[in-house]
């Protein structure tokens, strides 16, 4: 399996396929873990950072800066890389972005000062920028022609995952070192996924290697958009930007800021970031049906964020809770009309490519504003700015809102 592995890595032709002929249910099931897991890994240190802050005496502007340290190799990765699995295949270069996720996890389980932690987060975005590509892609082969709900399950997992993190980081850290514990189980989790995934007997690659001339197939192509997907394409990635923006806010500085609020809890610090990243993912799964859902759900997203305003000034941790579920649910409802719209315009031999060159527009959301308002936090405290930041994340929603109402999506069966 590991010469195979090797060989596929190298684009060098496979004399006879091997390993476990997986039932298609097998396959979705193992893609749908693979994309799960490295947000699931990335949030983990969202109820952390409290911890980090007081151990490294971090300021505002260095937690922001470790939590958006996995986005510029994301950012700069994707249009590097994202095309690779089309001609490696997408088994492959999810089995290596796993590997790269577990060396993350070993250089954060034995950090003691800002440059490992760093050094941790960057190598997750290095397997974040393999996989994400890799991975819906994988999802649309093995689900043709059911455009909707491959979007669905990638949303779900990718966004279920993220949610999870908090959670399951909280409650680990809450049972032993708050540090170590955390990260040495999505080792080991990470691991198995691993080897499950590298055993499965491999799918042909999307697109046929040259005999001559094979590196030159991963050189990054030139960006290219096919023009019915402009309009799709721009508005998925502007409410991508927005969307981690808010959840960079929450998975960030929020659990500091909240912490008296939430009783300086680390399981109630992760919370309100958990539910907002939850009711993303439980979105996937509403039955949201009219001609400008996208739209309306953009203006229900203008709401939560005013009561989080409220929720911050008047500290009142329920309405809080409420705010971000709120959300959570209209962002993901919004971001998953013009996902699926986009990915059904998609065509297979590019479709990696595309997808990870939208996620590039999106995780700048998690990078550009957040580092902002770490720096205006540390310059003006964090009431008075993080209100401005949420209220210009209201005004954006607005602008997305209008433009979505110019625009009507494709339907589809399962949509």
């Amino acid at each position: 399996m590991l010469l195979n592995l090797v060989r596929e890595l190298l684009l060098l032709p496979i004399p006879e396929p091997r390993g476990w002929d997986a039932p298609r249910a097998a396959r979705i099931g193992l893609a749908a873990v693979s994309i799960g897991l490295l947000p699931l890994g990335t949030n983990l240190m969202t109820p952390l950072f409290p911890v980090f802050q007081d151990r490294m005496a971090l300021d505002n502007s260095a937690v922001t800066a470790a939590f958006v340290a996995y986005v510029l190799p994301v950012v700069l990765g994707l249009p590097l890389v994202g095309h690779w699995s089309e001609y490696m295949g997408r088994r492959v270069v999810l089995v290596v972005s796993l590997a790269i996720s577990v060396l993350a996890a070993v250089v954060l389980l034995f950090a003691s000062g800002l440059p490992e932690l760093l050094a941790g987060r960057a190598l997750h975005g290095v397997a974040v920028a393999l996989s994400f590509g890799a991975g819906a892609a994988a999802l649309r082969d093995l689900l043709p022609g059911r455009h909707s709900l491959s979007a669905r399950i990638i949303l779900l997992t990718s966004v279920g995952g993220g949610a999870a993190g908090p959670l399951v980081g909280g409650w680990l850290s809450e049972l032993g070192d708050p540090v170590k514990l955390p990260f040495a189980v999505y080792l080991v989790l990470t691991m198995l996924a691993a080897v499950f995934l590298s055993i499965v007997r491999a799918n042909p690659p999307a697109m046929a290697t040259p005999r001559h001339g094979y590196w030159r197939t991963l050189r990054p192509p030139r960006p290219t958009l096919p023009q019915k997907t402009f309009k799709p394409f721009f508005l998925t990635s502007g409410v991508g930007f927005l969307s981690f923006a808010v959840f960079g806010f929450f998975l960030s500085v929020a659990p500091s800021l909240h912490a008296a609020m939430l009783g300086d809890s680390r399981i109630m610090g992760g919370l309100p970031g958990a539910l907002v990243l939850g009711a993303s993912a439980c979105a996937q799964l509403l039955p949201v049906r009219g001609r400008h859902k996208a739209a309306i759900s953009l203006v229900v997203m203008v709401t939560g964020l005013v009561l989080i305003i409220i929720a911050q000034s008047q500290q009142i941790a329920g309405l809080l809770f409420f705010a971000a579920i709120i959300m959570g649910l209209s962002q993901g409802v919004a971001f998953r009309t013009l996902f699926a719209a986009l990915n059904s315009k998609l065509p297979r031999e590019t479709a990696s490519q595309t997808l990870s060159l939208m996620y590039v527009f999106t995780y700048l959301g998690s990078a550009l504003p957040v580092l902002g308002l770490g720096l205006a936090m540390d310059y003006w405290g964090g009431p008075a700015a993080v209100d401005t930041f949420l209220l210009g994340s209201a005004g954006t929603a607005l602008i997305l809102a209008a433009l979505c109402f110019t625009y009507k999506p494709p339907t589809s069966p399962s949509d």
